[in-house]
């Protein structure tokens, strides 16, 4: 008998004697412990954001009660920092997105981005030859859309993206914000633009490099620096706390972003059970959720890894 049973074991007993002889204190039980496996360290990052931090955090918790020895990198740094890290080994798991996969292959074919499981397919192949396994992603798609206050669409019947281009095309005035990469990118700010007939000039972008929707949010309500468009991502937990109106996108114009646990490969085949011990948390993780779990972040001022736990105790898949 170990020496954790053996305590165990005393306690129970003691518990017993106690009751037997009509004695009210009660003896507290030791929490179960979780018998570490052999195998490598798994070093857990994600991005900078609030959902990225959740989510680093239910891994990791997963993880850990299964037990399998980690190491907390979440914040580790921008997307293609952790990227850069996780392909170079310094990483071992990761939150990424399905549409980020036009990045790392190459958007030869946008329609494939845009379908959520062709595109998950596509880089999970392709991943593989890098030695990296996508794992099942969730349901929701946190793809990129334009949002507006309330006040300012109403002020100027804004509810589409149609109605967007409308305004800019007749000389409203629009300053956006968010990620510079995004703006930059084909399938991103421009795909918008050529798919609605616009255009916003230099001086009515504010790029940033962090790709903080928060950030963008809170400056719109804010107006900083004039910004009344903001970059958002559809699971954006301050949109609804914060007053903020999405503009309808009714082509589908952004690739779908299905967030998906990465792992290398070496570590899956240390702990082959880590899909099945992730798979049904992320199946849980709609849109809805996300919205929810992202706001008591980003908005209601919680620690990420709390609102992880808080999550993953009262859905049945921590004790």
């Amino acid at each position: 008998m170990t020496g954790t049973h053996f305590r165990a074991a005393a306690a129970l007993l003691l518990a017993a004697a106690l009751s037997a002889a009509g004695c009210t204190t009660t003896a507290e039980i030791p929490e179960t412990v979780v018998e570490v496996k052999d195998g490598p360290e798994v070093r857990v990052a994600s991005l900078l954001d609030s959902e990225g931090v959740v989510l680093g955090s239910m891994i990791i918790q997963m993880l850990e009660a299964n037990g399998i020895k980690t190491v907390d990198r979440t914040k580790f740094g921008t997307p293609d920092v952790v990227r850069k890290a996780l392909l170079a080994g310094d990483l071992d798991a990761s939150i990424d997105y399905t549409g980020s996969g036009q990045f790392y292959v190459g958007p030869d074919d946008i329609d494939v981005w845009r379908d959520a499981e062709r595109g998950y397919e596509r880089i999970r192949a392709e991943d593989e030859k890098n030695g990296l396994i996508w794992l099942t992603p969730s349901p929701a798609n946190n793809g990129e859309a334009l949002a507006v206050t309330a006040e300012f669409a109403e002020e100027n019947s804004l509810e589409t993206m149609e109605d967007l281009a409308a305004y800019v095309n007749g000389g409203g005035e629009v300053v956006l914000i968010g990620d510079q990469a995004w703006m930059d990118s084909p399938t991103g700010m421009k795909a918008f633009e050529d798919a609605y007939g616009f255009t916003l000039a230099g001086e009515q972008k504010i790029g940033l490099s962090n790709g903080v929707t928060a950030q963008f949010i809170q400056a719109v309500v804010n107006g900083t620096d004039g910004a009344n468009v903001a970059e958002v991502y559809a699971t954006d937990g301050g949109l609804a706390d914060q007053g903020l109106v999405v503009l309808t996108d009714s082509k589908g114009v952004p690739p779908v972003y299905a967030p998906t646990p990465v792992f290398r490969e070496v570590i899956l085949a240390a702990y082959p059970e880590i899909e099945e011990v992730l798979a049904p948390v992320f199946e849980s993780l709609t849109v809805e959720v996300l919205q929810e779990l992202n706001r008591q972040v980003a908005f209601g001022g919680r620690n990420g890894s709390d609102v992880a736990r808080e999550y993953l105790t009262e859905n049945g898949f921590l004790d």
